[in-house]
């Protein structure tokens, strides 16, 4: 059969398409060794940074900042917070830093860790817009979960029973005039909870209204308790992560468009700024490590993990970067890129959804593309003038080595 010149190119392009969807993803599989970012923390005892770095099959090195290499008890020990159990264990006396003594009530009651992937921010994963709204019943320990959802309409926000599919309209009336009247405008742009019972206690929901307003949404006795935050309405609010946590200190974090993090304080809803330079909320995760005398801010790139320790204010300390390699094998890495100038994924670390993610490779694709080049002179190119095979040459400048198998054997005939 003959292909004309717009059936070949089709074929052609197809052909790429599927290669370079399928044949990295099986490169992969058989030779990257993928490894975990690194886990840092900022030692108390040593007044360093610290991190845990896997060398894949359970094999990890811990060392700091300098370099130096410890055991795995040694590093322990240099985390008495983080590992407060096994220090007890390995260590007779109490736990003494800094003229404080600590105990393990006090050090269960002042900790705190929190953590935010990229993938779970709005815009990154799909959401139903329809939410449970806990009850606050002081006379129940235990959270009950709701026979009712809510959502956001443009006229007001609505509950519905989840048994009946049908519109509370008492409970409904009493949400939306309470919010009226505390100057909501709707619709809603931003709604940001933890819809989970496993909790100690219930915080609602923080809502961004259509101009920007953020307000603070609970459910207390069947009845709406709701607040305007004063959180100023063009800071570019991205998401709001919540965290429900018997410090109460903060009611969770505010990640702007931007990439500024700030923590909402409890009660009086003052943002807390945190030291977020160089921070992608698209591309980087965040983690903020809490005990009696430190915090320390993690956020964790591609390639990185930038940790920077603070006083109780947080006020910033000291600050560390730890590059580090999530393919393992550098080799490999290179080989891949060698065959392969770009990849194509339906997969992000970055997103909870399927996504077409188009990676492009590092220098060693130069060199792919120039064998590649090459052989296509030797072997495929037909007798006749230059410019007739110039779209094929073009081809091989933008897909390398595995672009010559269309070439082959997609052909006229």
């Amino acid at each position: 059969m003959t292909l004309n010149p717009l059936s070949r190119w089709a074929a052609r392009i197809l052909a790429v398409i599927a290669i370079f969807f399928i044949l990295p993803a099986l490169f992969d599989k058989i030779w990257t060794r993928k490894s975990e970012a690194p886990l840092v923390f900022f030692s108390p005892v040593q007044k360093a940074f610290v991190y845990q770095k896997s060398l894949g099959g359970h094999q990890f090195i811990y060392a700091d900042e300098r370099g130096r290499e410890f055991d795995r008890g040694a590093f322990e020990d240099l985390l008495p917070f983080v590992y407060f159990r096994n220090y007890e264990l390995r260590n007779e006396g109490p736990l003494e830093l800094e003229g404080r003594i600590f105990d393990r009530e006090t050090i269960r009651s002042q900790r705190q860790s929190f953590e935010i992937k990229a993938r779970d921010l709005k815009g990154s994963r799909p959401q139903i817009a329809l939410y449970p709204l806990f009850n606050n019943d002081p006379g129940i320990a235990m959270i009950p979960f709701p026979e009712d959802v809510f959502r956001f309409t443009e006229k007001g926000m609505e509950f519905i029973n989840a048994d009946t599919n049908r519109k509370d309209e008492a409970l409904s009336k009493r949400f939306t005039e309470s919010l009226k009247e505390k100057g909501f405008t709707f619709p809603a742009t931003l709604i940001s909870g933890n819809p989970t019972n496993l909790k100690p206690f219930d915080e609602g929901y923080f809502v961004k209204d259509s101009q920007g307003g953020v307000f603070h949404i609970r459910r207390v006795m069947d009845q709406p308790d709701i607040r305007k935050t004063g959180i100023p309405a063009d800071m570019g609010i991205l998401d709001i992560a919540v965290s429900e946590n018997q410090r109460r200190e903060f009611y969770g974090i505010l990640i702007t468009e931007r990439g500024g993090l700030f923590l909402i304080a409890w009660d009086s809803y003052e943002l807390i700024p945190l030291p977020s330079d160089g921070f992608d909320p698209r591309r980087m995760d965040v983690k903020l490590l809490v005990n009696p005398l430190y915090r320390t801010l993690i956020l964790t790139g591609e390639d990185r993990v930038h940790a920077t320790v603070m006083d109780t204010e947080y006020q910033p300390l000291k600050s560390f970067t730890l590059p580090f390699s999530q393919t393992g094998s550098g080799l490999a890495g290179n080989v891949k890129d060698f065959l392969f100038p770009f990849t194509l994924s339906l997969e992000s670390p970055w997103q909870n959804q399927a996504s077409l993610q188009l990676q492009k490779g590092s220098f060693w694709s130069f060199g792919g593309i120039v064998l590649a080049m090459i052989l296509y002179l030797i072997f495929l190119r037909r007798k006749g003038p230059f410019y007739r095979n110039v779209g094929e040459f073009g081809f091989l400048m933008l897909t390398g080595l595995f672009g010559l198998l269309p070439l082959l054997f997609v052909r006229k005939n």
